[in-house]
């Protein structure tokens, strides 16, 4: 059962653990310092809305689509953005990731072309079949986070530190990295280096 839809309002202070949200639609909306902990997003429906200040912590979606969202300084943990898609030719629910804390986050399938993504800071994420020519992390703090089956041509990482890319299965034509942590573009052929 879909509620009427809740379209260009601004939403403020909302707490929502360890609750259900079921059928809500937003559209155009924006919200501020708000908290989703441990939030069920059931046949949900977010389009093109803006989080400032937000949290996100491990939350579920069941049948839920969101799209072109902007995340603007908000903390998202443990967040598996595919779950978050319910149409396969719409693969879109981030339209920009602005100076976010970012943990343990997977992306899969999606489009990052052109983004700016630097500024953020990435811990334990990971990238996966994604396609990311042209994005740039310039100067991200990328802690752990792995990118597998992506499309890296044009990419931006100088100035990024702690990333692992696996220069065997992602395309990496033209990407633009800075030493010394393009040396870990090494890690997976089994060489030493002095």
């Amino acid at each position: 059962m879909r509620m009427e839809p809740i379209v260009a309002k601004e939403l403020k202070s909302l707490r929502y653990r360890s609750e259900t949200l079921k059928g809500m639609v937003y559209e155009d909306c924006t919200f501020e310092d708000c908290v989703f902990d441990a939030t069920t997003f059931d046949h949900c429906r977010i389009h093109n809305c803006i989080f400032h200040n937000c949290s996100f912590v491990m939350p579920q979606s069941r049948y839920t689509d969101m799209r072109f969202c902007t995340f603007r300084y908000c903390s998202l943990i443990s967040v598996d953005f595919a779950s978050f898609v319910s149409d396969e030719y719409i693969q879109d629910p981030v339209s920009s990731l602005e100076d976010c804390n970012l943990k343990y986050c997977s992306f899969h399938g999606m489009d990052f072309r052109e983004m700016d993504l630097s500024g953020n800071r990435f811990t334990k994420c990971s990238f996966e079949d994604c396609d990311m020519e042209g994005v740039s992390f310039k100067g991200c703090d990328l802690n752990g986070t792995s990118f597998a089956f992506c499309d890296l041509r044009k990419a931006d990482l100088r100035n990024a530190s702690g990333y692992a890319v696996d220069i065997f299965n992602n395309k990496l034509k033209e990407a633009k990295f800075s030493s010394p942590e393009a040396l870990s573009l090494l890690s997976g052929l089994d060489i030493e280096i002095d």
